[in-house]
């Protein structure tokens, strides 16, 4: 299904409509997009002044996102929904709505909550104060006590050193939880991290890593999702090197690059209740709602 070139031709005009709001969810940012090719082939339709979005795999689609644009017509919806029952064998769906967004569709529809999002105040990331914070300052403290560590921006030349660390660490998660929904996700997201690594500059993404002995010991790949919001996309970590995960989540949030931020978007927690309880630790400001419509 891959189609680089393609979706990179698309780039431009999807974040023309992406731009007509100021979104709380990471999916409404064209790397949610460009980074799932391999798992579906992407439609992009104006439809009534509207960028309508399509996700198909063999005998389903879907809407990625709702219709894009200032204002969506209920005439628009009623067409989105016409086309994929007209190759579904699925319940035809719009994922990805967020709450606000939820008024445009009558009682024809059904909302249901999909996932939430944690999203913090920056300040509160850098400063770590207070006894809510109590861990993560020890966790930090140990590893700089521990670890000759080297912050620093992504390069190309660090793709090799990355992948090489994902493969350790889902190697870690694969022995560890015997889940095959979840070992699944390890292999997916392999594909991910890669075309993240390799194409950042086009997607507008930005790369942090850490190195312990001149080995990449984490990673970590974000973006504006708007003025206000900078949304940290992926991180792996070396997990032998204790508090070496609260260390460079601490310096990606401190870097200069997003000064001009006031939240950190760490998306959701994919259902699994360690990572839920990770995100939880740091205390979010807001948990935006991601919801999936379908006719009632």
């Amino acid at each position: 299904m891959r189609n680089i070139e393609g979706l990179l031709a698309k780039q431009s005009l999807v974040e023309e409509y992406l731009s007509a709001g100021a979104h709380w969810l990471s999916t409404y940012h064209f790397s949610s997009i460009f980074l799932w090719q391999d798992f579906f082939d992407f439609e992009f339709e104006l439809h009534q002044d509207q960028l309508c979005i399509y996700a198909h795999q063999p005998g389903a689609s879907f809407m990625y996102l709702p219709p894009l644009g200032p204002k969506t017509s209920s005439s628009t919806i009623e067409h989105c929904f016409a086309k994929m029952n007209k190759v579904n064998h699925r319940t035809a769906r719009i994922e990805n709505v967020e709450q606000l967004a939820l008024p445009q569709f009558s009682q024809t529809y059904k909302a249901q909550v999909k996932a939430h999002e944690y999203v913090y105040r920056k300040q509160d990331l850098i400063d770590l104060k207070g006894h809510a914070y109590k861990s993560q300052r020890h966790d930090i403290h140990h590893f700089e006590q521990h670890h000759a560590s080297v912050f620093r921006r992504y390069e190309e030349k660090d793709a090799r050193g990355c992948l090489s660390l994902y493969e350790q660490w889902a190697k870690n998660r694969h022995e560890k939880h015997d889940d095959p929904i979840y070992r699944q996700m390890l292999e997916e997201n392999r594909i991910v991290h890669e075309l993240a690594m390799f194409f950042y500059r086009q997607l507008g993404l930005t790369g942090y890593v850490v190195e312990i002995d001149k080995k990449i010991a984490a990673y970590s790949f974000g973006y504006s999702l708007n003025s206000e919001i900078f949304c940290v996309l992926l991180e792996i970590t070396n997990v032998s090197s204790t508090g070496l995960s609260a260390f460079i989540f601490n310096r990606v949030c401190a870097d200069e690059q997003q000064r001009q931020y006031t939240f950190i978007n760490t998306m959701d927690d994919f259902g699994i209740p360690y990572v839920a309880a990770s995100k939880q630790a740091y205390h979010p400001t807001v948990k935006p709602v991601s919801y999936t419509i379908t006719v009632n």
